[in-house]
């Protein structure tokens, strides 16, 4: 039986549980597999699918700790060739963009440790998690031992820093991207081979935790809206509340909940305060996936999350990211942008029957179609956004009808325990060979258009 190793920056997070999960169920299936984080947990609160992981993980010392650099000296006396050979390639590749190099160069002994850690274990094949520097230090660890690897982007990782993307996509074994728009961007640079190790496989959602046997009436006799995120600028939370302000303003009474932890917090309670939403709208931080269950999915009567696309500018104050990353961002190639995929977040809201209200960016439009199965609105458009909320208010069948549409859309494409399968068949076959269409959203029409790899239609 194959041994895995999962690779991950972090782990676990709070707010990742789609990568716990899949991880989960992919070591029930390969006994023996193991987790590899490069740096321990930074979050307080855990779900307890990940308590029960972080106890099978194996935290990797630092790239300068006493054990890193005499694994490294091994390697130098004993394997100087291959050494070298995988260092001068990882400079080579990010030479071009020197804060990528320098981090890179950070990462390369922590890399090599990771090496002798699987090497020791006996792993078939790396995989990890995320794009970025996870997946640096798998691609040095396989090539110094000469065993395949496989990973995993989610949301914007490949296009937000596209060096060194190229490259691993073309010395991976296979390659699952959780949204058509990620598949998009990569068809603009990568060739017909290296698209056609692509899979498109949405994370999914454990639907037998979120389902709406768990809803409940509430006791209030105003409706409760809830938003459930990180708090970056990306997830459009102020427009939220400049729409809630509106909705204030028309004598609408509701109760507003943004459960969640993050930089923007000051000034969400700010905005709170200046637009004189104190007393409608909590914002109780961070809680467990069964208090969120419990207590807000449990008796909300709609879900907003107004996304948007957020541009990244060197001279411009950004509390989610460092001028330092900015740069490296820029100097990468990349959209120079940093979005959402398809937030897991309204797959769960949709599972409970819970009518929901995004924003037509990213993938979203893969999951929602505008008055189907839920709203969109355009992106930073807040009078859209408070007419769609008002709708739910107003008409109480439009809301139920919605919701029981997004409950069969996310029964048929996103169960995580059917999406697993097709991961599952990815891992033991490599990839999905002769798959040469992969599934869009055009934006503007929200239908579906089939791609041949080379980027040309379909029929």
């Amino acid at each position: 039986m194959k041994k895995i190793a999962f690779v991950l920056s972090t782990f676990p997070t709070l707010t990742e549980t789609f990568v716990a999960g899949e991880i989960k169920l992919l070591m029930d299936r390969f006994p023996g597999s193991s987790i590899y984080s490069l740096r321990p947990p930074f979050d307080k609160i855990l779900h307890e699918e990940s308590v029960e992981l972080m106890n099978k993980t194996c935290y990797l010392a630092s790239p300068l700790s006493k054990e890193t650099l005499k694994t490294n000296l091994w390697w130098i006396l004993n394997r100087p060739g291959i050494y070298m050979k995988i260092l001068l390639y990882a400079i080579f590749h990010t030479i071009f963009n020197p804060v990528h190099c320098m981090k890179t160069l950070y990462l390369f002994p922590q890399a090599v440790l990771l090496a002798s850690l699987v090497e020791s274990e006996g792993i078939d094949q790396l995989h990890s998690h995320w794009a970025g520097y996870p997946t640096t230090a798998a691609m040095v660890a396989a090539k110094l031992l000469g065993i395949p690897f496989s990973f995993t982007s989610h949301a914007c990782d490949m296009s937000m820093i596209k060096t060194l993307t190229k490259q691993k996509v073309r010395n991976a074994d296979f390659v699952v991207t959780c949204t058509g728009d990620a598949l998009r961007f990569l068809s603009t640079f990568l060739s017909s081979e290296e698209l056609g190790k692509i899979n498109v496989n949405y994370h999914g959602s454990n639907l037998r935790k979120f389902h709406p046997g768990l809803r409940r009436p509430h006791a209030e006799d105003k409706p409760v809206i809830m938003s459930c995120s990180d708090l970056h600028e990306r997830k459009g939370l102020p427009i939220l509340l400049k729409a809630l302000s509106q909705l204030k303003q028309s004598n609408y009474d509701f109760r507003a909940v943004i459960i969640g932890e993050g930089p923007q917090r000051a000034f969400l309670e700010k905005t709170i305060k200046d637009l004189d939403l104190e007393g409608f709208v909590e914002m109780p931080g961070s809680v467990t996936q069964e208090r969120l269950i419990e207590e807000y999915y449990a008796i909300a009567d709609m879900f907003v999350l107004p996304c948007m696309v957020q541009h990244l500018s060197f001279f411009r104050k950004n509390v989610d990211l460092g001028r330092f990353k900015i740069l490296e961002c820029k100097m990468s190639g990349g959209e120079g942008i940093q979005k959402d995929g398809i937030p897991n977040v309204l797959v769960e809201a949709m599972a409970m029957k819970i009518p929901v209200i995004s924003t037509s960016v990213a993938g979203i439009p893969e999951l929602i179609r505008h008055n189907e199965n839920g709203l969109l609105a355009p992106e930073k458009n807040h009078e859209q956004l408070f007419l769609h909320i008002k709708s739910l208010i107003d008409d109480a069948a439009l809301g139920i009808r919605l919701a029981e549409a997004g409950y069969l859309t996310v029964h048929e494409k996103f169960d995580r325990s059917k999406n697993i399968e097709e991961v599952l068949e990815i891992f033991e076959r490599k990839r999905w060979p002769g798959r040469k269409e992969r599934f869009f959203i055009d934006r503007a029409q929200s239908q579906s258009i089939a791609f041949n790899i080379d980027g040309t239609a379909l029929g």
